[in-house]
């Protein structure tokens, strides 16, 4: 097993388009990789779980390597990290930045989801950005469900038939708008389409 601890110093972070590019490199190996960001640990290989991690700019990572090709695997991610993870060059003397100061939440902001704050409300979330803006509309908070499944049923074939069938009509969609996207030179752009696809094939 092998280790190593680096900076993040994407003007962004580990947001999708780099996370995606670390994700498709450490596939490229048979060795196990975790990440870790503080007390929070991913699976290397797996987008969701590495967008996870919230990592920022100046965030200290440890990336752990265990397996037959770890030293080669753990050469191959220190470089890529330290030359942006396809988002331009980052120098060694840009490694060694302190991190920016932390920023003060304003009165009422719970520090964890659904916390009361003073009012005792449980509307405010918490969530982790994967990438660089702000966006204002409606908020949408999925939770897992308990299904019952009948699994003698034909139903249940026909439920998963459909899933593929939108998988299938998913990925055509956004293959075709990351094509666009490159047609009009918008490689940025493609490559949030690309990170899409990468997520309907996740692991996790």
């Amino acid at each position: 097993m092998k280790q190593l601890e680096i900076t993040i110093n994407n003007e962004t972070g580990l947001h999708a388009r780099p996370a995606k590019t670390l994700v498709n490199l450490t596939k490229q190996f048979k060795s196990e990789v975790f990440i870790w960001h503080g007390e929070k640990k991913a699976n290397a290989k797996s987008l969701i779980s590495v967008l996870t991690l919230g990592a920022s700019k100046g965030s200290q990572l440890r990336i752990q390597v265990s397996g037959d090709d770890e030293a080669n695997a753990l050469a191959q991610i220190e470089s890529a990290i330290l030359s942006g993870l396809g988002e331009g060059e980052s120098s060694h003397e840009t490694q060694v930045t302190p991190p920016p100061a932390p920023v003060a939440k304003p009165e009422g902001i719970p520090a964890e989801n659904k916390k009361p704050d003073k009012t005792g409300s449980t509307n405010t979330l918490q969530g982790v950005g994967a990438a660089p803006g702000i966006a204002i509309g409606p908020i949408f908070q999925f939770q897992r469900m308990e299904v019952a499944i009948d699994e003698a049923s034909d139903s249940l074939v026909i439920s998963w038939e459909r899933l593929q069938d939108a998988l299938a009509r998913a990925r055509e969609q956004l293959n075709s708008l990351n094509h666009q996207m490159i047609d009009k030179g918008l490689k940025a752009e493609a490559a949030i389409f690309d990170a899409h696809l990468e997520l309907l094939d996740d692991t996790e």
